[in-house]
């Protein structure tokens, strides 16, 4: 397949304003030939001040490789499917619109492609920056909730059950043409906070018996609002999860029933688990595990409840 670029770096957008710019200088300062890649923003309906400043952006680099498009059918999974549409480039690489790409983020993830002919996709490292103190509940439990992805300092596959993270994600082209884009029916639409889209498609690259490794060498760093610590977005963001999942697996009873008996589960290692909390007087850390863990079962059970 012919491209024009080795590499298509594109973002996301819904009402990011403050970080929008920050994100996309990351990439155009990269140490990486500016001929060998292009950046796309896909905004996804933002009612901001977004669109006008890729406007000024544009205009004042006008020799970059830079676009923006707008996606108005709202979500993010559209918004993700747009921008492997638009894509020019062998690889499509996903920034978050609040995330930074570290030194290295582009050249490293056109090198490794490079030598592996047979990887499909690549999950890097996401590091998050705490733009507000800390609430004294937050634990290892909660590092999705602040998009947080590390599985070391050492490259390894990823198999089933360790999905990279939309914030630092690539794929080479084709593996839309072979699978599919993004499911639609997942992930987050607007304000709502549905997950799993990511799940969904890395699912069925594995079907595919394709390879996704995880390369810590290709760090991006998460900004982190104060909003994500409050109870009732943390509410909403699990309710999410599980939603996600319930509709994920529709008509499948099976995997259902699986699903539904994996969270139990894990609500009861929970409660367990969180008793070493209690022991060391952590009483937040334990009640916020237990809810989180009970908020999942109920998006599960009640998925329109969870958009």
């Amino acid at each position: 397949m012919n491209s024009k670029f080795a590499i298509s770096a594109v973002i996301c957008s819904y009402n990011r304003s403050k970080f929008i710019i920050k994100a996309i200088e990351s990439i155009f300062s990269q140490d990486f030939d500016s001929k060998l890649f292009e950046v796309i923003v896909v905004d996804n309906n933002s009612t901001d001040e977004t669109l006008n400043l890729l406007a000024q952006f544009k205009a004042s680099h006008p020799n970059y490789n830079f676009r923006f498009v707008s996606e108005t059918q709202q979500g993010v999974a559209f918004a993700r499917t747009r921008c492997a549409i638009e894509a020019s480039g062998a690889i499509v690489s996903y920034l978050d619109d609040d995330s930074i790409a570290r030194p290295g983020w582009l050249k490293n993830t056109v090198e490794f492609y490079e030598r592996n002919p047979n990887v499909w996709s690549i999950g890097g490292k996401i590091t998050p920056y705490f733009l507000t103190p800390i609430p004294d509940w937050y634990s290892k439990y909660f590092f999705g909730l602040v998009g947080r992805f590390d599985q070391g300092d050492e490259v390894k596959q990823l198999k089933k059950q360790r999905y990279p993270c939309g914030a630092n994600m690539s794929f080479r082209k084709e593996v839309f043409e072979e699978i599919g884009y993004f499911n639609s029916a997942l992930g987050r639409k607007g304000s709502g906070l549905l997950a799993t889209e990511e799940k969904d498609i890395y699912i069925r690259i594995l079907m595919y018996g394709k390879k996704v490794y995880y390369l810590p060498t290709v760090e991006v760093l998460h900004a982190v609002e104060g909003n994500k610590f409050n109870i009732n977005y943390v509410h909403r963001h699990s309710m999410g999860i599980g939603g996600g999942e319930r509709l994920r697996l529709q008509g499948n009873a099976f995997a259902l029933i699986k699903k539904i008996i994996e969270y139990i589960a894990k609500w009861c290692y929970a409660i367990c688990y969180g008793v070493g909390f209690l022991i060391k007087g952590e009483w937040s850390k334990f009640r916020m595990l237990e809810r989180f863990r009970w908020w999942v079962i109920i998006g599960f059970l009640f998925p329109t409840k969870a958009n």
